[in-house]
């Protein structure tokens, strides 16, 4: 606009130019000076805006890349505070792995002479193990199994049985084979304390960690008891008080049936009036836990347990015909040396004693308490294991075993839930095992092994009905096994 002022004052300028005097002509000349002064202030004021411009444009591009930079150092802070929070999740809660596949070729005799086969038999154990740090005097242990066969998911009847949840050969879910919480009491003081709630380490006692190479992983006999069982244990801390390592005393209370079914089909065990029918299973036992002066890495453990009211069928909900049976007295004792003396040699030897007091009741045809129905009078049965094992070669990376046990007429024992899927220890007659073992490494080992069991007498590991020797004239001769063979090779993980 301007430009155009400039031309119309010079236009008429032009046409004016007789007419004016000096004067004017000075007044024009000034004219001219300050449109030229303005046009120069309005150059600079365009040039001065294009410069803001640039750098405002600029200064926009510097807070795009500090927002770029901001977001990326929100998303650092935000990935190291996910890895802390992880950490600190990992410092809480541990996991492990235990993994077994076996390959197992039975050869069964029965009374009647008859002989069968069961040969190619693959199956595989997992186990999914979880501790927790939860505070300084507090901590958790957890195990979830699956054990099954490889090719079916048929359910072994047994299965059902509450200590045999994860420990017999089912599908493939899984169970919760223990889950425990440790509680510290009184750490500083002269007897330290601490209850154990929950789903117990009852299962894979010692001596049955040797077989499998890893550290003991159960806190009973495995002679005794081998199975998920659910209860609160009380253990004392003896050692300062007795100047021996490794005392402890345990007090331990358990469930081993609750009747859950009631009378109106409503299924809750607070329910109906048939609850009174049938009493529930209640165990309790002492167990003493100590080690042999100036002998490393020793156990020493005694224990009796009672079970009261047994009942003959946990999964026969008919309580007129599935009623309490009797109590059930169990002592044992037992000693173990791991690497006896730096020798490389393990040996161990656990006895048992049970007493049976049948009440008179009986289940079905079957019996009472290891005695015929009305039968009352004490039956009484022991049992030894003994083992050893020993390793040779370079870092001891073959090791060779030999176990043998023996169990009287009417032995029994709460081994139901052993992974040895033919119940050994619980044998009314002798077994014997030998095996070689080759350490892959730290974690990971093949057993090739073989098994022979001699039946005495029926029953073994069933406490329904009388105890009777097997022969021939045997009732159900066909039917009842007078010796198992085995051959069986093994893979075990754990880590």
């Amino acid at each position: 606009m301007n430009r155009y002022i400039l031309i119309v004052l010079f236009f008429l300028v032009s046409l004016n130019a007789q007419e004016i005097d000096t004067s004017e002509k000075s007044l024009i000349q000034e004219l001219l000076k300050e449109v030229r002064a303005l046009r120069k202030e309005v150059d600079s004021l365009k040039a001065d805006k294009n410069i803001k411009q640039k750098e405002l444009v600029q200064e926009v591009k510097i807070i795009k890349k500090a927002q770029i930079e901001n977001a990326q150092a929100i998303e650092e802070v935000n990935e190291y505070a996910e890895e802390v929070e992880a950490n600190s999740f990992k410092d809480k809660l541990e996991f492990g792995l235990g993994f077994k596949t076996n390959l197992d070729n039975f050869t069964k005799k029965y009374a009647s002479g008859r002989k069968v086969s069961s040969n190619n038999v693959w199956s595989n154990k997992l186990m999914l193990n979880m501790k927790a740090d939860i505070s300084k005097d507090m901590n958790f242990y957890g195990r979830l199994s699956m054990f099954k066969y490889w090719g079916t998911s048929n359910v072994h009847n047994y299965t059902y049985y509450d200590n045999m949840q994860g420990r017999a050969p089912s599908n493939s879910a899984l169970y919760v084979e223990r889950a425990y919480l440790n509680w510290f009491l009184l750490q500083d003081s002269a007897i330290p304390i601490s209850f154990t709630i929950g789903r117990q380490p009852s299962s894979d006692g010692p001596s049955n960690q040797f077989k499998d190479n890893v550290v003991r992983k159960g806190t009973y006999s495995g002679l005794l008891y081998d199975g998920a069982a659910d209860g609160i244990v009380l253990t004392a801390n003896l050692s300062k008080i007795v100047d021996n390592p490794g005392t402890y005393l345990r007090l331990g209370y358990s469930k081993g049936y609750a009747y859950s079914e009631s009378e109106d089909g409503v299924g809750n065990a607070f329910i109906g009036a048939s609850n009174s029918d049938i009493e529930d299973t209640n165990v309790f036992g002492i167990f003493l836990d100590t080690t042999i002066p100036n002998i490393n890495n020793s156990l020493v453990q005694v224990s009796y347990t009672k079970m009261f009211d047994i009942v003959a069928n946990p999964l026969d909900t008919n309580t007129s015909r599935n009623e309490n049976i009797g109590d059930v007295d169990l002592y044992g004792a037992m000693v173990e040396f791991t690497n006896l003396n730096n020798s490389h040699l393990d040996l161990f030897a656990h006895y048992g004693h049970s007493v049976a007091h049948p009440n008179g009741n009986g289940y079905s045809a079957y019996g009472g308490l290891l005695s015929s129905t009305g039968d009352t009078s004490q039956k009484s049965g022991d049992s030894i294991w003994l083992g050893s094992r020993y390793g040779f070669g370079k870092k001891q990376h073959f090791k060779v075993g030999l176990e043998y046990n023996h169990g009287s007429e009417n032995w029994i024992n709460l081994t139901q839930g052993s992974f040895d899927i033919y119940n050994k220890l619980a044998t009314r007659g002798d077994a014997y095992e030998a095996y070689l073992m080759y350490i892959i490494n730290g974690y990971a080992n093949i057993r090739l092994g073989y098994v022979n069991v001699n039946y005495d007498y029926t029953g073994s590991g069933w406490f329904v009905g009388e105890s009777k020797k097997i022969n021939s004239s045997v009732d159900h001769a066909d039917s009842t096994v007078e010796n198992l063979e085995s051959v069986y090779l093994k893979m075990n993980v754990n880590f």
